[in-house]
This record gives C-alpha cells, structure tokens and sequence, in this order.
C-alpha cells in the first residue's frame, strides 16, 4: 500500500487520472520521496483499466520549482548524525558516499524517469507556472502541454547546483529546441521561456488565464471534449508508435546521466550548494 503524501493527490474522473500538486507555499517544491510517490502514482494508473490518460495539475504561481533543498539538508544533517564523528580513511568515505548516493539519487532518478517515460497512458501536464529541474525534465517526457498563459518558462539549474542534466533532458530538450538553444538553457540555467517554448512547438494552447483552478477546469472539460466519439485504445496505440523513435534514446541518456551524477554527488558539491541557497549565500537562477 503507498504512503499518503499530502503535497500531492490524486482522483479518478472517467478515463482520466488526475495526480495535483498541493503545496503552493514551497512553490509545490519536490523531496526525493515525492518524486517516487509520482512514479508510484503512474504505475497505479497504469495498471487501471479504465485510464487513457494522467493529468498533472498544479496549485499556486508554480507548476514546480523542483527540488526541496531543504529536504536535501534535512537528510544529509540525519546522515551525518547517525554516522557520528568517527574518522575515516579516503578510500572507506569514498565507499560510504557511493553507496548513500546510489540508493538516494541513483535508483530513485532512474525510476522516476522510466516511470514517466515508458507510461503507457497519454501524459497530460497542465502547466500554471513555471517549472524548474527536475520537475521540467518530467514536463519535457508528456504527451501534452498545455499553458496557463504567457509567463509560464521552464528552468534546469543543473550547473548552478553543481549537478548535470536528469531525468533524460539531455535527450529531450535538444529534441524540443534544437541544440544550440538547449546548449544555452543547459549549460547556463537560460530560461526556455513562452515564446520559445510555444515556438518549439512544446505548447498546445495558451488559455490565457490568471486563475490556476479555472486553467485546471477548462482543460479537463476541452480533453473532455476532444475524446467524445473515439476508440480511446487507438489512442494509446497511436502514442506507443509515436514514441518508438526516442524511447530508447531516452532511457539509454537516462542511465548515463544518472552514472555521472552520482560522481558529483560523492564529491559533495551539490549538497555544499544547497546548504548555500539555504543560508542565503548563493543566489538561486529561480
């Protein structure tokens, strides 16, 4: 049985499953056990018969600011304090850190991303606001986006954390965009903004609205719309075909992304840059 988390809920209305956001007072930020809860929720969609599609809605002036680095600090001071102050050789702290960071950003981030990339319902995210690392590289694997209204960007902050790229958008920006501009975007946190976003094609329609619940409503009721009179299991067939070209790709860039990630976090350089957001010493591109 999952664990409830009440961050993010999620409700049945016909053929559609509706996974919510629901803390905007931290920008609906993301822990590690949030972004498995999500991967839990879609293999739970998968699995119902009567879904075709999983919607991703969002409360607040953000869609996702991506992850909670407060949440980072709060594990590695748990971390530390369970592992006292005993001295350790290079080579055994080495060993320490790779096993911790394989369990808690490894296997966590490529489940998550193969999660939303092999979904075989159409993925649906309802984008209110802006959208940043992680939870952006989730927005790049969906079907459909659809836009709130013009102010709505998305922002991976990779290098300005002392990360590399996740959840395959290394595959799936350039793809988007085109290269040059996802050179920009990735090597220097250059927001992919609406107009860019729209130009790519990424977006379906701007609703221009400033209510995020009446945006949620009115999307769900034109989908609602749109699939009247249709062989909703061709549907799914027409996006298993569709995706066939890339889907490898992406699990393959996945694999590779995560491999060099977990270096740097063994290094510590994340977690030294989070502590810095926190404490107000460095500036977050948000």
């Amino acid at each position: 049985m999952m664990k409830y988390n009440e961050k993010i809920t999620y409700h049945k209305d016909g053929p559609f499953f509706i996974i919510k956001f629901n803390s905007p007072s931290t920008l609906n930020s993301m822990s590690g056990d949030d972004y498995v809860y999500m991967g839990e929720l879609l293999e739970l969609a998968e699995k119902d018969n009567d879904i075709y599609f999983t919607v991703f809605q969002s409360t607040g002036r953000f869609f996702s600011s991506g992850a909670d680095f407060k949440s980072i600090a709060i594990a590695e001071q748990m971390e530390n304090s369970r592992g006292g102050k005993k001295q350790q050789d290079d080579v055994s702290k080495h060993h320490d850190e790779l096993q911790k960071w394989l369990a808690h950003f490894a296997s966590r981030n490529v489940n998550v991303t193969n999660a939303f990339n092999n979904h075989p319902k159409i993925l649906v995210c309802c984008l209110n606001g802006p959208v940043i690392g992680f939870s952006a590289a989730i927005c790049c694997l969906c079907d459909l986006v659809y836009a709130m209204n013009d102010q709505v960007y998305m922002l991976f902050p990779f290098a300005n954390l002392g990360l590399v790229t996740e959840g395959g958008v290394a595959s799936t920006l350039p793809r988007l965009v085109g290269s040059r501009d996802s050179y920009e975007s990735l090597l220097f946190a250059r927001p992919v903004d609406y107009t860019q976003m729209s130009r790519a094609g990424i977006i379906n329609k701007n609703y221009s609205l400033t209510d995020t619940e009446e945006f949620n409503k009115q999307v769900l009721n034109e989908l609602k719309q749109k699939i009247n009179g249709l062989h909703l299991p061709s549907c799914l067939g027409i996006k298993k075909l569709m995706k066939l070209e890339w889907e490898d790709r992406i699990e393959r860039i996945n694999s590779l992304e995560v491999n060099d990630g977990v270096k740097y976090w063994v290094k510590g350089e994340p977690q030294k840059r989070f502590r810095q957001i926190g404490s107000k010493q460095r500036k977050h591109k948000l």
